[in-house]
């Protein structure tokens, strides 16, 4: 790992864990927790969990797991080239989305609305409540015990205004760096979205114009490819000369704490990127084969909650602990939250 600047969190800084642990010899405590985190069944599950797309649209585009070790890998980049903390930004990226539901934000929305009346559900949360609490791999503790850094920038994800640690913030700007674009290559990829569609955004457009200054006799395929590859490449490259420029004159990672979120891409960069997801919205995630498979896992979510709610015995002995201390609703929630889609498929009939 580079050194890191004054500015970025030393690992020495850290706040520690809720349950003590002694230090271990070779290895600070984030990259305990990114270890922690890669070994534990929740972040295996990722790789059953669709992003935007499930199996039945082909085997191309990316999974929960794919898009985080993409976060990761961009996340990376971004915190070395800024001299931050490469092992807390790598323990963070991988942490982020274990909360996830099967079937998407789809999944999230159904588990929501099924527990509104017992304190609802949101995935950031639901990561929090497995790292502290359901993962059971540990005989001294529950849960991961994870640094309270990881903790609290996975809070931040919450909506917490207070500003988190430059590493907490470079993750979150490449998860959105990482799904603006990979979300479009993907539509492409499956047939839900043509370069005439996308070509009226300005993000995609100025992409499409550099490539064809840099290549004139690509197939369709590989343009597209290049263009997906240009698209990181400016974005990652704004993020971190617009944060070069304002991480000048902060010498200390407290300072920084002080101060509005600075690792973020420029006015510019930022206005084309809200243009290209509310494109995303109307044109893929809108798209009618995606508000179908929405409509059809919906029900099958729905069909699995009640079922298990109505008859508590039939869920795992594992979740007896919440039935008892917080009801079978949400017990049942935990459970259908740990499943794949193919898991939550085979238990529906394969409808």
């Amino acid at each position: 790992m580079a050194a890191i600047c004054a500015y970025g969190f030393p690992a020495k800084a850290t706040a520690g864990r809720v349950h003590g642990e002694t230090a271990h010899p070779y290895r600070n405590p984030f990259q305990r927790d990114r270890d922690r985190i890669v070994h534990c069944a929740a972040f295996r599950r990722l790789s059953g969990k669709m992003q935007v797309f499930t199996a039945e649209f082909g085997n191309y585009h990316r999974t929960r797991l794919t898009h985080t070790l993409e976060v990761a890998c961009i996340a990376r980049t971004i915190g070395r080239a800024l001299g931050l903390n490469e092992d807390l930004i790598e323990a963070s990226a991988y942490l982020h989305d274990i909360g996830h539901p099967p079937f998407g934000h789809t999944g999230e929305d159904v588990l929501n609305r099924l527990l509104a009346d017992s304190g609802g559900f949101e995935h950031n949360a639901q990561a929090l409540r497995i790292v502290e609490k359901r993962e059971q791999r540990y005989a001294g503790f529950p849960g991961l015990n994870l640094s309270r850094e990881i903790l609290d920038g996975q809070r931040y994800k919450m909506g917490t205004s207070k500003t988190p640690l430059l590493e907490i913030q470079t993750m979150d700007v490449a998860d959105s760096i990482a799904y603006d674009t990979h979300d479009v290559d993907d539509a492409m990829e499956l047939g839900l979205l043509t370069a005439g569609q996308v070509i009226h955004t300005a993000l995609w457009k100025a992409a499409a114009y550099r490539v064809r200054q840099l290549w004139t006799n690509l197939d369709d395929a590989e343009f597209r490819r290049a263009v997906i590859h240009h698209l990181i490449e400016r974005q990652v490259s704004n993020v971190i000369e617009t944060a070069k420029h304002r991480l000048q004159k902060i010498t200390s990672y407290e300072t920084a704490l002080k101060l509005p979120v600075l690792i973020a891409p420029s006015a510019e960069l930022a206005e084309e990127k809200a243009e290209m997801e509310a494109f995303l919205l109307a044109e893929v995630y809108r798209h009618p084969q995606v508000t179908e498979h929405r409509r059809r896992v919906s029900l099958w979510l729905e069909t699995l909650f009640r079922q298990y709610v109505k008859d508590g015995r039939k869920l795992p002995e594992r979740y007896a602990d919440v039935i008892r201390e917080e009801g079978i609703e949400r017990a049942t929630a935990d459970y259908l939250a740990d499943q794949t889609d193919r898991s939550v498929k085979e238990q529906i009939g394969g409808s």
